[in-house]
């Protein structure tokens, strides 16, 4: 099974306060616009549309795009509360395909008209197109020197600016403050009086802000896997190799009382640090394909790569083990086919809607050296730990951030629910502490003891609150956690709810330990 898992990889590119800028006046206000519904061409047992928005909500007169729309109508219209509208994260996930094939509870089925969409510059709505080249042009080795910062500058300017040229003037346009005018202008549209939404990962600064912007327009709100806006450069570098470490401890605690894990009995540190200096002298081949070197940032997004969803613990221990000892599968390493000619451009909102929205870079080697080195003081078994570094794709930003991270002031009546994991290695359980505290009584936060990326789809105990939730405005007491399902491979449990989160009907294949340097890998 772990064979079939790993060989079945998905290719692909995955990865101070301040005044809230004028253009997020309600007062622009563009005139709504309607959606015609037609049968999908992806599946006609959904509908799907669009929306005129504008380019620029502080010039609701101005240019236009459309925000592509998915929905899959109530399954009973007797009972049915409105339209739920669903955000999968990213930044650039596909809302669309979230609606069109994310497994979702049968009673929200029940309620709720599910309805996705491609935020502005994602897929479907307006898409931001970069040069593959540009792309594979950013460093991939930690920034050490004043040499490195100037490449990672320059190779970050040159994206961007290539971006821009390809995008036109949406390309300035993808923070989440206008994005959530767009989600408000979407509930005008398909007549909500007030939003339900359940926002995942990055969707839960989209949940937070709406929440923020249009306090009384608030019915039921889900943040599942929490975001905390408020934090400086050094503090997200902080906080993001924090929980790193804390999903490695998790991982070495796992495999350390597991018999079944190819690691069980031996000092797991030690041998992950033998592993780390062998990949640093070059010792370390690809068991498939010797010509290939494994890296220590192979390594460390391997580990990291694997527990993101599921705490794949038995998986990663099996692969780091026969990566020790040498040990081929039999099979040639994947190649790309000669015939094959990969794209020249693809889409990319990453970097310009996470430089839009925070301000994560520094003005010379010296300030990048103090975010990072605090980082690493955080993080002492995952060195350079690119989550960490994640600022450093807007180190040649052209521009100040449109949306700098600040904390939020909540005036909602209605409360929101906050969801996370206790051990989440990219939305980590400090940032869901960091947002709570910001709302206060504005919010509750829902913990699952156990591990792993995105709530909802998880075991049934969260999935049941979340329901109740939304559909019937049941907010769970304060304090409320859910105990943790057992790690995959090691025992089944009634409690688990449908999935490894809704994005998908079954646990995604192994992040490969050998991936391609050149393109980000970091999505929250």
């Amino acid at each position: 099974m772990r064979k079939k898992m790993i060989r079945q990889l998905l290719a692909g590119i995955a990865v101070g306060a301040a005044l809230v800028p004028a253009v997020v006046s309600p007062a622009s206000a563009a005139p709504v616009s309607q959606v015609q519904w037609e049968p999908c061409e992806q599946d006609d047992s959904a509908l799907c549309g669009t929306l005129e928005v504008p380019v620029d909500w502080a010039d609701p007169n101005g240019p236009t795009i459309e925000v592509a729309l998915a929905k899959r109508p109530a399954t009973d219209p007797d009972v049915r509360r409105g339209s739920l509208l669903v955000n999968p994260g990213g930044p650039g996930g596909s809302g669309v395909d979230s609606a069109l094939w994310a497994t979702y509870g049968e009673e929200l089925r029940r309620h709720f008209d599910i309805i996705g969409f491609d935020p502005r510059g994602v897929a479907r709505s307006a898409p931001i197109m970069c040069a593959v080249d540009k792309l594979s042009a950013l460093p991939a080795d930690a920034i050490k020197t004043a040499a490195d910062f100037t490449r990672m500058v320059t190779a970050s300017r040159a994206l961007a600016d290539d971006c821009r040229s390809r995008s036109g003037p949406i390309f300035d346009h993808v923070n989440t403050l206008q994005v959530i005018r767009d989600i408000d202008a979407i509930r005008a549209a398909v007549g909500d009086p007030q939003l339900n939404f359940l926002g995942m990962s990055y969707g839960t600064l989209m949940a937070q802000q709406y929440a923020e912007l249009f306090p009384t327009r608030v019915r039921a709100i889900v943040a599942d896997s929490t975001m905390d806006h408020s934090l400086d450069a050094r503090g997200f570098a902080v906080t993001q190799a924090a929980a790193g470490q804390d999903s490695f401890n998790e991982f070495v605690a796992g495999c350390a009382r597991l018999p079944q894990c190819a690691l069980y009995g031996r000092d797991i540190r030690r041998f992950w640090q033998r592993l780390l200096d062998r990949a640093a002298r070059g010792e370390l081949p690809d068991p498939d394909n010797h010509s290939y070197k494994i890296t220590k940032r192979d390594l460390v997004n391997f580990v990291l790569g694997n527990v993101n969803y599921q705490p794949y613990w038995l998986d990663i221990a099996a692969e780091l083990e026969r990566v020790d000892a040498g040990r081929p599968w039999g099979v040639p390493a994947a190649r790309r086919s000669t015939e094959e000619q990969p794209p020249t451009v693809v889409p990319f909102a990453y970097q310009a809607v996470l430089c839009e929205d925070w301000n994560l870079g520094a003005q010379n080697i010296g300030q990048w050296r103090t975010i990072v080195d605090a980082a690493q003081l955080a993080s002492p078994d995952l060195p350079d730990l690119p989550r960490a570094a994640i600022g450093a794709i807007c180190l040649g930003w052209p521009s100040t951030a449109d949306n700098p991270q600040r904390p939020i002031t909540p005036t909602n009546q209605a409360e929101l629910l906050f969801v996370n994991s206790l051990h989440d290695p990219a939305t980590g359980y400090n940032w869901a502490l960091g947002a709570a505290a910001q709302f206060g009584d504005h919010a509750e936060l829902l913990t699952y003891e156990g591990w792993g990326h995105i709530v909802y789809g998880r075991v049934a105990c969260a999935d049941e609150a979340i329901e109740a939730y939304l559909i019937d405005l049941v907010v769970p007491a304060d304090g409320t956690r859910c105990a943790a399902a057992p790690p995959p491979g090691t025992e089944s449990d009634e409690s688990r709810g449908r999935s490894a989160g809704p994005a998908v009907d079954e646990a995604p294949p192994l992040v490969p330990l050998r991936s391609d340097p050149k393109l980000p890998t970091w999505l929250f």
